[in-house]
C-alpha cells in the first residue's frame, strides 16, 4: 500500500517502509492524495530476495478518481484562484495519465505543446519604448511593499494602449442595420460594433457545437468495469463525465473603445438584437450532444451516455444526473454605484417602452430569489453587490446572483476587476453565463497581467488559468522576451474591438465629429504667509526623508513617504487641510506659522473677520499633533463614504465591503481583527474646523485662482465642474462659492445611488446651478456629463491616467460647446516636481530595467521630489 507522507514511501504492513516511488510520480501524485483527489493502492510484483540500498522493486500500482475531482456542468473550466493565491502549478492530472500510459481515444485540437510550437510574430517593431514601460510597470507592482494598487503606479498613455492592443481599421468591419425597437439612430462606426459583437456571439453552428468535442479536451476511456468516458482539459486539468461541445467556449470579448464613443448605447443595440434566457442553447440541443457523445468512445458498450450504463455510476452517477439548479435568466449588467441611474435612464430612453424590462438589484433588502431575477430582460447591480454575494467558502450557498444562469452578463468599467486576486475579480469570474462581454476604455491600465483577470472572466481558454498565463506570457515578458506581448495581442485580436476620437471611417473622415478641447496649466504663486507655511512644512518632512535615505530604508518605509508627500500635496491646495491632519509633536511649532497665515490672509482682512482666537489657534495646533489618516488603506485614496472600525480603522465603505468573503463580517484589513457589519460607525464628514473656518475664512492662492476662472464664466451661464481628489477640500470649496453668490452642488462617496441621480439630473437641467463639485475618484467612472463645458483639476493626480478618466467626461458623444480643461499647479513645491518625475519616467525609458534598476529609479523619483 501506497502512503502520504512529506516524500513518497511505501510501505508493507509487516515490515513498514521499504522503499520510495520515483519523483516524476511523486510530484504528480502529491497535490492529487493531499487533496483526496485520487486514492493510490500498490502490489509488488517482484523484488529481489535481500534488498539492499538502490535496489528496485517493481509495483503493480492502482489509482482510483475521486468523484470529487470532477466539475459540474454549470461550472467553468477556468480555475478561479482562493483568497490566499492563484493557482501557481499546472494541474497534475493530465501528467499523471501519461504516466500510467493511457492515450485519449479523442485528442484534443489545441494541446500545451502547440504554445510552443505555434507559429507567431517575433518582430514586435516597437520603438516607443512601449514593451519596457510595461515590463518596468510590472516590476514597480511586484516590487511593492504589499502587492497592493498604489495611487501612484504608473499608468501607460492612450497611445501606449492602442500600440499594444491595436486600434480597428473602419474600412474593414461590417455594419449592422440598428434593431427596431432601438430609438435612436446608430452611427456608422457603432453599426458595426454591433455586428462584430453579434458575430462574435453566434459562434459555431449550434448542431455542429452540439456534438463536437472542446477543442481544449481530451477524451479517455479508464480501465473501470463499468466502462465510462472522462474528459480531461488539456490545459487546466480539470475533469467530467459530461460531454464538454464547443457551445461551451467562449461567446463574447472586449469592446474597448475610446471613452466618449458610445459603449453604452452599442450595449443597448446588442440587447435589443437578441435577448433569450440563459442555457437556451444547451437545452436546444441537449438530446443531439447526448446522442452524439455516446458514441464517441470505442464501442457503444464502453460509452456512459447510455441511461442504463450511467445508472451504475455510484458517486460519479449522482454527478452526471445532477438536475441543473440554474434558472435561466436575462441579461446582467454590472457598474460602479454611480452608474447605475445612468444604465437605467439610457435604457428606457433608447428603447421602445416594452422592449425591455429592468430591474435594479441593489441595496439592503434586495432579493436573493432566482425566480424573481430571472423574470427581467435586464438586471442591473454593482461591482460591490458582486461582491457580496460571492463566498468562496459556501459555494453551493451563494444564491442570489449566483443561481441565475444569466444569458449574457456585462461588465461596464471592466478594469475594475484587474487586480486578479481581488474579491471582485474572483466573483465577476464565477458567475454563470452564455455569452459575456467587457466594456472598458483602458484594458491595461498599468501593466500586462490587467489582461489576465479579463480573459478569465471570458472564459477564453488557456488565458483564465495564471499557471499557463505566467509561464507562457507573464514571466517571459518581465524577463524581456517580447513575444509574450506578442502572443497578448494575437490572443486580443479576434476578441477585442477599440477605436478612438481619432479613428477614421473607409472614406478616411474621422468617425466621431466633437467640438474643440483646450488643455491649459495655470501656474499659482503663493503668498508671502502660504509659502512660509509651505516651507516650514517641507523642511520637517525633507528631515524625516533624508533619514531614511541615511539608513537605507527608503522602499522600506514607502507608505510613510507617501504621507509626507500629502501633506505637502494638500498644503498647496490649502493649509486648512494639513491643519486638520497633523500627526506629530514635530509639528507643533507650526503653530505659529499658523497664526500668520490665519492673521495676514486677505481673506479675513477684507471681510472685515476677527482675528483668530487663541483656543482657535491651540485647537489648530492639536489637530495637527492628532489628525487621522486621510487615505483608504486599501485603494490608497481619499476616502468615500468613510466608516470607522471597532479597532478605529477608517476606511471607504465599499472598499471594506469588497474585500469580506461575507457580506456580513470579515477581518480589518489594517490589523487582522474580526468586524462585523452591524459594528461599523459612519465616519463624519463635515470639517472639524467648519465654525472656526467659516469665521476667519482666507482664500489661497489656488482657490483666488480658481474665483477668477469661475467668475469669467457666470455671464455666460457656462457650467463647469471642479475636481478634487480630498473630500476635506470640497468641504472649504463650498465656503467661497457660497459667499460668491456662485450656486453649486456636490458629487462625491458620501450619496447613495438614488442622492447621485438626483445630483447628476440636477445638474444637467437647472440653468442655475453653474458648478458641479465632485471627487476625482466618483468622476472617474463613466457618468455623462456633457452639460458641463470647463473642468477644474485642483490637485495633480500621480496617475495621469486617473485625470484624463474624470476631464473626459465633458468631451464625449452630447457635447455641442468647446470645452476646457484646467489644471491648478503651484510653483515651487512638489506639485511642479511631481510633473517633472512623470516626465522624466517618459524620457528615461528606452530598454528593460533590471529590478535593482527600477528600484533605483523609485529612489530617485522621490528624492527629485524632496529636492
Amino acid at each position: 500500500m501506497l502512503r502520504y507522507l512529506l516524500c513518497y514511501r511505501f510501505s508493507t504492513v509487516a515490515f513498514g517502509e521499504i522503499g520510495r516511488i520515483p519523483n516524476e510520480w511523486a510530484r504528480c501524485l502529491l497535490p492529487l492524495v493531499r487533496d483526496k483527489k485520487v486514492q493510490v493502492e500498490g502490489v509488488c510484483k517482484s523484488a529481489p530476495n535481500n534488498l539492499g540500498l538502490m535496489d528496485s522493486i517493481n509495483l503493480s500500482v492502482s489509482v482510483y478518481i475521486n468523484s470529487t475531482i470532477l466539475r459540474k456542468s454549470h461550472q467553468t473550466s477556468v480555475k478561479v484562484p482562493t483568497s490566499s493565491g492563484d493557482e501557481t502549478s499546472i494541474h497534475p492530472l493530465p501528467t499523471l495519465f501519461r504516466l500510467l500510459g493511457l492515450v485519449p481515444f479523442k485528442k484534443a485540437d489545441f494541446t500545451p505543446n502547440d504554445l510552443y510550437t505555434r507559429k507567431r510574430p517575433l518582430d514586435v517593431k516597437d520603438g516607443s519604448g512601449v514593451s519596457a514601460r510595461l515590463i518596468n510597470a510590472s516590476k514597480n507592482k511586484n516590487s511593492s511593499v504589499d502587492g497592493s494598487t498604489a495611487e501612484n503606479e504608473e499608468a501607460i498613455s492612450d497611445n501606449d494602449l492602442d500600440n499594444i492592443v491595436g486600434v480597428a481599421n473602419g474600412s474593414e468591419l461590417e455594419e449592422m442595420e440598428s434593431p427596431s425597437a432601438l430609438l435612436c439612430d446608430l452611427r456608422p462606426y457603432q453599426k458595426q460594433a454591433l455586428h462584430w459583437m453579434v458575430h462574435l456571439e453566434k459562434g459555431p453552428c449550434v448542431d455542429d457545437a452540439a456534438t463536437t468535442l472542446h477543442p481544449c479536451w481530451d477524451a479517455y476511456n479508464l480501465a473501470d468495469k463499468r466502462k465510462f468516458v472522462v474528459y480531461v482539459n488539456a490545459f487546466s486539468g480539470e475533469a467530467t463525465v459530461e460531454f464538454p461541445s464547443t457551445l461551451q467556449m467562449s461567446r463574447g470579448g472586449i469592446l474597448a473603445d475610446a471613452m466618449g464613443l458610445g459603449k453604452t448605447i452599442m450595449t443597448i443595440s446588442l440587447l435589443l438584437a437578441h435577448t433569450e434566457r440563459g442555457g437556451s442553447l444547451d437545452r436546444d440541443a441537449s438530446s443531439q450532444a447526448c446522442t452524439e457523445s455516446s458514441e464517441m468512445g470505442n464501442g457503444s458498450d464502453q460509452s456512459p451516455s447510455s441511461p442504463k450504463k450511467v445508472a451504475r455510476l455510484s458517486g460519479f452517477d449522482k454527478l452526471r444526473k445532477q438536475k441543473q439548479t440554474l434558472i435561466g435568466g436575462g441579461n446582467l449588467i454590472i457598474c460602479p454605484m454611480t452608474l447605475i441611474g445612468q444604465w437605467k435612464s439610457e435604457i428606457e430612453s433608447h428603447a421602445e417602452p416594452g422592449a425591455l424590462s429592468i430591474y435594479v438589484h441593489y441595496g439592503q433588502s434586495r432579493p436573493k430569489d432566482a425566480k424573481i431575477l430571472a423574470q427581467s430582460d435586464v438586471v442591473l447591480t454593482t461591482y460591490g453587490v458582486v461582491a457580496s454575494e460571492f463566498s468562496s467558502e459556501n459555494a453551493e450557498e451563494r444564491g442570489g446572483l449566483y443561481s441565475v444562469r444569466w444569458f449574457r452578463v456585462v461588465l461596464d468599467e471592466a478594469h475594475t476587476i484587474k487586480s486578479s486576486k481581488s474579491q471582485i475579480s474572483m466573483a465577476a469570474a464565477t458567475l454563470v453565463a452564455d455569452r459575456r462581454w467587457c466594456l472598458t476604455g483602458t484594458p491595461i491600465q498599468n501593466n500586462l497581467e490587467d489582461i489576465y483577470s479579463l480573459l478569465r472572466f471570458l472564459r477564453i481558454e488557456p488565458w483564465g488559468s495564471w499557471a499557463w498565463w505566467n509561464k507562457l506570457i507573464q514571466k517571459p515578458f518581465e524577463d524581456g522576451d517580447e513575444r509574450g506581448l506578442s502572443l497578448v495581442q494575437n490572443i486580443l485580436r479576434p476578441i477585442m474591438l477599440r477605436r478612438t476620437k481619432f479613428s477614421t471611417d473607409r472614406d478616411g473622415r474621422p468617425i466621431l465629429v466633437l467640438p474643440p478641447a483646450e488643455m491649459k496649466v495655470i501656474y499659482c504663486e503663493q503668498t508671502e504667509a502660504e509659502k512660509d507655511f509651505y516651507d516650514a512644512l517641507f523642511k520637517r518632512s525633507k528631515v524625516k526623508f533624508d533619514q531614511f535615505v541615511e539608513q537605507g530604508r527608503v522602499l522600506h518605509n514607502y507608505a510613510s513617504i507617501l504621507e509626507l508627500l500629502l501633506r505637502l500635496r494638500q498644503c498647496c491646495d490649502h493649509p486648512f487641510l494639513v491643519m486638520s491632519r497633523g500627526d506629530t509633536q514635530e509639528y507643533s511649532d507650526l503653530g505659529k506659522l499658523a497664526k500668520r497665515f490665519l492673521k495676514g490672509g486677505k481673506g479675513a482682512m477684507e471681510e472685515g473677520k476677527e482675528i483668530p482666537s487663541k483656543a482657535y489657534i491651540q485647537e489648530v495646533v492639536q489637530e495637527l499633533q492628532k489628525g487621522e489618516q486621510g487615505e483608504c488603506p486599501i485603494c490608497l485614496e481619499a476616502f468615500e463614504d468613510a466608516v470607522l472600525t471597532p479597532c478605529a480603522h477608517r476606511l471607504c465603505r465599499e472598499c471594506l465591503l469588497s474585500s469580506w468573503r461575507t457580506h456580513m463580517s470579515g477581518l480589518c484589513p489594517v490589523c487582522r481583527k474580526e468586524v462585523s457589519k452591524q459594528e461599523l460607525i459612519t465616519a463624519p464628514t463635515d470639517s472639524r474646523f467648519r465654525v472656526d473656518v467659516d469665521k476667519n475664512w482666507v482664500e489661497s492662492s489656488k482657490v483666488s485662482a480658481l474665483l477668477r476662472e469661475l467668475e469669467s464664466f457666470r455671464s455666460s451661464g457656462a457650467k463647469s465642474i471642479v475636481f478634487s481628489q480630498w473630500t476635506a477640500f470640497l468641504d472649504l470649496l463650498q465656503i467661497p462659492l457660497s459667499r460668491n453668490s456662485i450656486s453649486f452642488l456636490r458629487l462625491d462617496g458620501t450619496l447613495n445611488q438614488q442622492q447621485r441621480e438626483k445630483v447628476i439630473k440636477q445638474f444637467s437641467e437647472d440653468s442655475d446651478i453653474l458648478v458641479l463639485l465632485m471627487s476625482l475618484k466618483a468622476g472617474g467612472v463613466g457618468i455623462n456629463l456633457t452639460a458641463a463645458s470647463n473642468a477644474f483639476v485642483m490637485d495633480p493626480w500621480w496617475n495621469p491616467a486617473v485625470e484624463e478618466q474624470a476631464v473626459m467626461r465633458i468631451h464625449r458623444i452630447g457635447q455641442t460647446k468647446s470645452v476646457s480643461i484646467n489644471r491648478f499647479i503651484v510653483k515651487g513645491t512638489v506639485e511642479q516636481r511631481m510633473e517633472a518625475v512623470q516626465a522624466r519616467k517618459q524620457r528615461m525609458i528606452s530598454g528593460a530595467l533590471t529590478d535593482q534598476e527600477v528600484r533605483t529609479a523609485r529612489i530617485e523619483e522621490l528624492k527629485m521630489l524632496f529636492t
